[in-house]
């Protein structure tokens, strides 16, 4: 069941849709079609729906991660099947709560996806050593269709993200690195590697940009958050700026920085979050500023809120939790929410206008067949 604790203030956790799916049985080749997905809203009263599971069902396809559209109307799934999955949840929408698009053409399970700053491409990163764009504007020709194909990784790809002014993506992998491509098709370097780092001596799990795209923030299994310099007119293009380290706390799963890019977030196996200062000009740099204590599960989403003043975090322990940050609170580092999801937690994240929360659980199997998996959407209101 889904419980929810408000502990500061009226905080309400709404859910926006429920869907089912059920994908008939599949080769491990193949990719279950849109028309083996079955829609079943749900409109229960709010107490009512407080109380029952109100998840989007994926019985075949371990949901990877999961993200919201620029405009906060659409959602992508990175799945176990091979593909990634774009949904309607906007609530004035005829196909509200629909599957939109299935992207086909990786080879293995896909492991991250989201969507461009202007919201009319994604990238995905899969298990097949390789990322890919992908056209996603509906009003295009391509709709749906890869435009490119980054293989530049040796091993699986666990991470794929956009630059702020989308022409740049950044990829992390198995192979212990993370790589900078250009995306931006008037570039004479269109599709290309432009850099890798190089450093981190275990798998690179998760890999954003700051907010101005001139910083690279990593973390990795070998227990430690890196920052690179992304400005590719620097002389220090690629290179490691020192100075940020998490310390011996375990793999470090998920990453961010705040919106204002002085301050960076890292989740760990050490079922803690912390908030380090990464303004290069404070006295502080580089310190942890608080830990988030109370999850009881290694930590796999950890994300800041569009304004900055909460953090969003998810657990194997099969929580999401919502937790204070804003440096006047008297409550800063304290917890505000929980919200019990019946399964580990996989990716958790803010909309972009900060009114709604996306969450994805599941439970792992090599066969995708035996895989279980859940989205769910929440509207935040206090």
């Amino acid at each position: 069941m889904w419980i929810v604790v408000s502990l500061l203030f009226s905080l309400h956790l709404v859910p926006i849709f429920s869907q089912s799916i059920s994908a008939q049985q599949s080769s491990p080749t193949s990719s279950p079609s849109a028309v083996d997905d079955q829609v079943k809203f749900r409109a229960e009263a709010l107490p009512s729906l407080l109380r029952q599971r109100c998840a989007m069902r994926l019985e075949v396809s371990y949901p990877s991660s999961v993200s919201f559209s620029p405009d906060n109307l659409r959602v992508i799934t990175a799945n176990q099947d091979h593909t990634a999955r774009l949904w309607d949840v906007d609530p004035d929408s005829p196909t509200y709560g629909k599957l939109l698009r299935t992207l086909e053409g990786h080879t293995s399970g896909v492991s991250a996806a989201s969507f461009s700053p202007d919201g009319k491409h994604a990238i995905t990163g899969s298990f097949d050593n390789t990322a890919r764009l992908w056209d996603v504007d509906p009003n295009s020709p391509t709709y749906g269709k890869a435009l490119l194909n980054l293989g530049g990784h040796t091993d699986g790809v666990y991470c794929a993200s956009f630059s702020p002014d989308g022409r740049r993506v950044l990829t992390g992998g198995r192979d212990n690195t993370a790589c900078l491509w250009d995306v931006d098709p008037t570039s004479q370097s269109y599709g290309k590697l432009l850099r890798t780092l190089r450093g981190h001596t275990s798998q690179v799990v998760v890999a954003v940009f700051s907010p101005d795209g001139t910083r690279v923030l990593t973390g990795s299994n070998d227990n430690t958050a890196r920052l690179w310099d992304a400005e590719s007119q620097s002389g220090f293009f690629g290179k490691e700026f020192p100075g940020v380290g998490v310390g011996k706390t375990g793999y470090v799963l998920a990453a961010s920085f705040s919106p204002d890019g002085r301050s960076l977030l890292a989740g760990t196996a050490d079922n803690t979050a912390r908030l380090f200062d990464a303004d290069p000009n404070s006295a502080t740099y580089g310190k942890t500023l608080v830990t988030l204590r109370g999850h009881t599960g290694w930590l796999r989403a950890a994300s800041f809120s569009p304004d900055g003043k909460r953090i969003l975090t998810g657990s194997d322990d099969k929580t999401v939790r919502l937790w204070d940050v804003e440096s006047k609170s008297a409550n800063f580092g304290s917890q505000i929410a929980i919200v019990e999801a019946g399964q580990p937690i996989t990716s958790a994240d803010f909309s972009p206008d900060g009114s709604r929360a996306v969450l994805s659980a599941g439970t792992w199997n090599s066969d995708p067949a035996k895989s279980r998996g859940e989205v769910q959407i929440w509207h935040l209101t206090e």
